[in-house]
């Protein structure tokens, strides 16, 4: 089995051209456990090319996390394999369309490192929640689904100052602080990823991710940069493009504009690279 390793703004994957090793669809999450935890133990998740259901679409995105879970959306992943299949011959188009989950994607190959992925409205947006820990501290949080669930805490309101005693991103207790969030009762049952957003003074955003399904921090996480974007634009007034700085230390961009309180045209650009590739089994 052929495999690539490709890396979008510090989120790192497997790739596998299912359209030639044809592994079935049952067949992957055994697969990708394997491969996360006895030959890729940093790695984030598997991404398997397939064919797409819609002859409209150059191809289908099947995305796993490490633990082997499946069915959310993965936006670092879709900048990814938009490459790889341009890159592996699947499309020779620069501009075409992908399937990941239950929605279709446009992409764009802007140049050899840099892609771009259009993002249909999301499916659910929340601005200002307020909810507890187990202690009873409030703090607020925003809330979206942009076909994966994210919640967005900014550090800089004055309730969460309070509520984290801290101001400094590079010191927060994200794994302790995420796993809290990410399994909080008010976003149950699927639970949420968790970003930790601090507004810079040049109106850049810090952002700091514990992805679930990973359950840890990532260096990077693009839906999570979709979704802070979006409640930066909505929520603080943010103009797009919306600059976001992640753990790796690259900045992506978000694009999009405000229509009747919607979130329309919405885009994540951002670098999608290959780092390795090998045989395997």
């Amino acid at each position: 089995m052929k495999y690539e390793l490709y890396s979008g703004a510090g989120n790192d994957f497997v790739m596998i051209n299912n359209i030639t090793e044809k592994i079935a669809f049952d067949k992957q999450m055994e697969l990708t456990i394997k491969l996360c935890n006895e030959n890729f133990p940093k790695i984030d998740g598997v991404i398997f090319a397939d064919e797409p259901v819609n002859k409209n679409s150059a191809v289908r995105m099947n995305y796993y996390n490490r633990d082997g879970s499946f069915g959310a959306m993965c936006g670092n992943g879709a900048r990814c394999i938009a490459m790889f299949a341009y890159k592996n011959g699947i499309t020779d188009k620069r501009k075409f369309t992908l399937e990941a989950v239950d929605d279709v994607y446009s992409a764009e190959i802007v140049s050899d490192e840099i892609v771009t992925i259009g993002f249909p409205e999301p499916k659910e947006v929340r601005t200002d929640i307020r909810i507890t820990d187990d202690a009873g501290k409030p703090f607020n949080v925003s809330y979206t689904n942009v076909g994966s669930d994210h919640i967005i805490l900014f550090i800089n309101e004055d309730i969460n100052k309070l509520y984290l005693n801290c101001t400094d991103m590079d010191k927060l207790d994200v794994d302790n602080l995420g796993r809290m969030l990410r399994f909080h009762k008010d976003f149950d049952p699927r639970g949420g990823n968790v970003n930790f957003a601090e507004i810079q003074p040049d109106g850049t955003i810090r952002l700091r991710t514990y992805e679930r399904g990973v359950e840890r921090e990532t260096l990077a996480c693009g839906t999570g940069i979709i979704s802070t974007g979006v409640i930066g634009m909505l929520k603080k007034g943010i103009s797009s493009p919306v600059k976001i700085k992640v753990q790796s230390g690259e900045i992506l961009l978000v694009n999009g504009r405000i229509e009747n309180g919607k979130i329309m045209d919405l885009s994540l650009t951002g670098s999608a690279r290959k780092f390795g590739e090998g045989n395997l089994y």
